[in-house]
Order: structure tokens, then C-alpha cells, then sequence
């Protein structure tokens, strides 16, 4: 219980004063380098105070001249500290709308970029990629989950095909990201933090350009199994189950 306080203090004392940073540098530019020093700084002290030992494997597929759609799977609210700390890119992410209504960090996720998004509205969703496409001709890399929420067993959800056809329209590169064991620290419903280690796994990057809207299917597939064989060591198909250990 003393990790969760802990944690839950300093998200506090870490959140406040960085937003209201960004807040201030977004007053006069909203895609100012210190902004991303701002979030990856961000993430790196919640990942500490939950105290986790991160790891990354294969970063150096990703190019740091090159901007990307990462696709992840989604166990955790501590999966975004974890990315943002752990692939140096200028990343934005695509999250649930409710977020950007909480006082000062809702504010300040809405000046540096981040992109709001309500599933249950198909309008709102359809002007969210629009924002996201702007986005990246801006300069920035864009997280998506594709299973449009987090998994509450270690089974992924299927995913969805919002990210690939925001891939093939922009003609950005996808690279699969699995986000192992943020389940066994802090899974959907926990009470408590446990402490321990986490790994960010990049995959191989697939890339778009000359590729039709017809691909979506494929592409999904592809960054699916991907994801899947590094977390579980095989590809597993929407279709089929997964026993949860």
C-alpha cells in the first residue's frame, strides 16, 4: 500500500507543475521540443514512483528521423508513462476524451498536441484521426491502441482499424509495441501498485506507402501477430482464447 500512496502522491506533485508547464510553453508553440522534454520527464518519474524496472528491446528499429504509428496493446494506465519513457520520439497519443476534462492536466494534454477521442460518437471519431494526420505533418509520432481500451486478462482484445487507415492515408510506417507485464503491476480494477519489471518490445516495422486502403485487413493482422508473439511467444488470432495465467 505504501508503493500505491507513493505513487498516487507523486502523480500528483509530478502532474501539476509539469502541465502547467507545458500549459506555458504551448502559450507560444505547441510543437516546441521542450515539450516533449516535458512529457518524456513526466513519464520517467511515474515509472520510477510506481517502481518499475523498465526495459526496452530493439529501440533501434525505430529511426529517430523518422516519425511512426506505434500500435500497442493496452493493460494499464501505467502503459503510457512507460512508452513515453522508454522510445525517444516527439509522441502524441490518441486518448479517451474524458481525460482532457480533468483541471490543468486535461488542459495540458489538449495545448501540447494530444488528440481526444470518443469511440461512442462516430462523428467525433472521424474528426480525432483528422486531428491525428495533423499531427503527424507536424512532426510528431502517434500511439495508438488498437483495442480501443484496456484488456482486463492477459488476452489482447481485437483490434480495431482506426490506426491503419490512418497509416495508409498519412503513408507513415506502423511499428507493433508490446507493453509486457503492466498487467502484473497495476491491471484494470487493482487497488494496489506492484512493484516490478516491465518491458517495451518494438517490433519489425511494416511499412505503408504504396499500398491501397484495400491492405487495412492485412496490416492489422500483421501488427497483431506481432504483438502477440512478443508478449505471449506466438501469434494468437482474434479468434481464438488465451487462458489467463
Amino acid at each position: 500500500m505504501l508503493r500505491t500512496a507513493w505513487l498516487a502522491i507523486a502523480a500528483v506533485f509530478v502532474t501539476i507543475p509539469l502541465s502547467t508547464a507545458t500549459i506555458l510553453v504551448a502559450v507560444f508553440r505547441s510543437t516546441s521540443p521542450l515539450i516533449d522534454l516535458i512529457v518524456r520527464t513526466w513519464g520517467r518519474l511515474l515509472v520510477k514512483a510506481a517502481g518499475i524496472d523498465l526495459h526496452v528491446e530493439n529501440v533501434d528499429r525505430i529511426d529517430p528521423a523518422k516519425r511512426y504509428i506505434l500500435v500497442a496493446n493496452h493493460y494499464s494506465y501505467l502503459d503510457i508513462p512507460c512508452i513515453v519513457a522508454a522510445v525517444p520520439q516527439p509522441i502524441r497519443f490518441m486518448a479517451k476524451v474524458s481525460l482532457f476534462k480533468i483541471p490543468i492536466f486535461g488542459w495540458a494534454i489538449g495545448r501540447a498536441g494530444f488528440i481526444p477521442i470518443d469511440r461512442k460518437d462516430r462523428r467525433t471519431a472521424v474528426k480525432s484521426f483528422d486531428l491525428a494526420a495533423d499531427r503527424i505533418r507536424k512532426g510528431n509520432t502517434i500511439v495508438i491502441f488498437p483495442e480501443e481500451g484496456r484488456s482486463k486478462t492477459r488476452e489482447m482484445r481485437p483490434f480495431q482499424r482506426g490506426a491503419f487507415l490512418l497509416a495508409l492515408k498519412s503513408e507513415k510506417t506502423i511499428v507493433p509495441i508490446a507493453i509486457d507485464s503492466t498487467f502484473d503491476v497495476f491491471p484494470v480494477g487493482a487497488k494496489r501498485v506492484t512493484p516490478g519489471r516491465v518491458t517495451i518490445r518494438v517490433g519489425t516495422p511494416i511499412e505503408t506507402a504504396g499500398r491501397s486502403l484495400r491492405d487495412k485487413g492485412a496490416l492489422l493482422e500483421e501488427a497483431r501477430a506481432q504483438v502477440s508473439t512478443m508478449l505471449f511467444g506466438e501469434a494468437v488470432t482474434d479468434r481464438e482464447s488465451r487462458p489467463s495465467p
